[in-house]
């Protein structure tokens, strides 16, 4: 078949690249911040927003045990989320069998050094967990009464452990569909056993257990670029909340690309819709998870970054954080899944010997990048 665009159409966009930043309020030379390249006595990321809101990453307990990284997590975050801990995959993986030492190392941690720890997460319906099923075999779908009897018992247990620690809790993550004929992933067992009804016990037993200031929250990926997702979450959170549901605020997880993936707009408009519509249903805003890749996938990656990839980066890393700072009424955190270039989600699969991105803000060896001076640069 004959192919209209020979070259990966992204590319095209390194010719529009000045008039982009021309119509976003910026240019290349308002964007090089390469003098400050190598400086190892900056300020903080999370003094830097010490007055607006906490600045996170996700944390693998593993890496608090070399001394560089922790010192680099003390420097730039006040705010922690275990990476996988927290999952009930991994901290009960069996009926009866907890694995508590890697989310006690991470809690501990936060205890000793004063730092927000995010509770990631309670329920995540798409995960095939024991408490689903009648025995081991998993063939066997438990009643609707027995698994919210699991549920309870479950939220009841990790929230007592940690709930001295932890006063932001995912009560469910990722339960919404991006189709508007489904409000809720309906193909989930979670879903199969108990219908929507499992996400609003999961936050009656999650309120049982919190303080009155936690805050209990819906997470939630890819909000921004797809409005069907966007209104089935809000519908979903405003119908909830006149049941009497206590629902605190929403995340949104803030997972991004410097092309393709969402935001698009380059003054990230959208944030300030997202606070709209959360101020109307009096519920606090978060992002949960921010990254943003440069390309989309692998046989896009080259060896070398393109100048003119690098600043669309910049600029849209400084305009997502200006958005969020004129939102921080509402905003209460930005959290990165990630601590730096060799440290992210986006660059794990990678074989050792092929290109990588370059999602954060801090590259392999936990170094500021441009990036980072753009977001601080207020």
């Amino acid at each position: 078949m004959f192919n209209l665009f020979p070259v990966p159409l992204y590319k095209f966009f390194s010719f529009l690249m000045p008039l982009i930043l021309f119509f976003s309020g910026s240019s290349y030379a308002s964007l090089d911040y390469s003098d400050k390249l190598g400086n190892q006595d900056y300020t903080g990321l999370c003094e830097a927003y010490e007055d607006y809101f906490k600045i996170g990453a996700a944390v693998y307990s593993y890496e608090l045990d070399d001394p560089r990284l922790v010192d680099f997590i003390l420097k730039n975050f006040n705010s922690i989320t275990p990476e996988w801990e927290l999952k009930q995959s991994s901290l009960n993986p069996e009926e009866g069998v907890w694995n508590f030492d890697p989310m006690d190392k991470l809690a501990d941690f936060a205890r000793e050094n004063n730092l927000q720890l995010r509770g990631h997460t309670l329920i995540w319906p798409v995960q095939d967990v024991w408490m689903l099923w009648t025995d081991e075999t998993r063939a066997t779908p438990v009643s609707k009464e027995v698994l919210f009897e699991r549920m309870d018992e479950y939220i009841g247990v990790v929230m007592g452990r940690y709930g001295d620690v932890i006063h932001i809790w995912d009560v469910v993550n990722e339960p919404f569909h991006y189709d508007r004929w489904m409000r809720l992933k309906e193909d989930t067992d979670y879903f199969k056993i108990a219908g929507e009804e499992f996400v609003t016990k999961a936050f009656e037993f999650a309120a049982k257990y919190a303080d009155e200031d936690d805050i209990l929250m819906v997470n939630e990926t890819f909000v921004e670029g797809n409005a069907a997702k966007t209104d089935n979450m809000f519908y979903c959170v405003k119908k909830w909340l006149k049941q009497g549901v206590r629902i605190d605020g929403i995340g949104t997880q803030g997972h991004m690309g410097t092309i393709s993936t969402v935001p698009t707009d380059v003054n990230f408009k959208v944030i300030d819709k997202l606070v709209k519509r959360c101020k109307a249903l009096g519920v606090k805003l978060e992002y949960t998870e921010v990254d943003m890749k440069i390309y989309e996938n692998e046989a896009q990656r080259t060896a070398e970054l393109p100048e003119w990839l690098e600043v669309w980066q910049i600029n849209k890393y400084q305009k997502f954080f200006e958005a969020l700072r004129r939102n921080k009424d509402t905003v209460i955190g930005a959290t990165f899944w990630g601590l730096d270039d060799a440290h992210t989600v986006i660059n794990y699969g990678a074989a050792a010997d092929s290109p990588r991105d370059w999602p954060m803000l801090f590259d392999d060896n936990s170094i500021p990048k441009q990036n980072f001076y753009a977001v601080c640069d207020f």
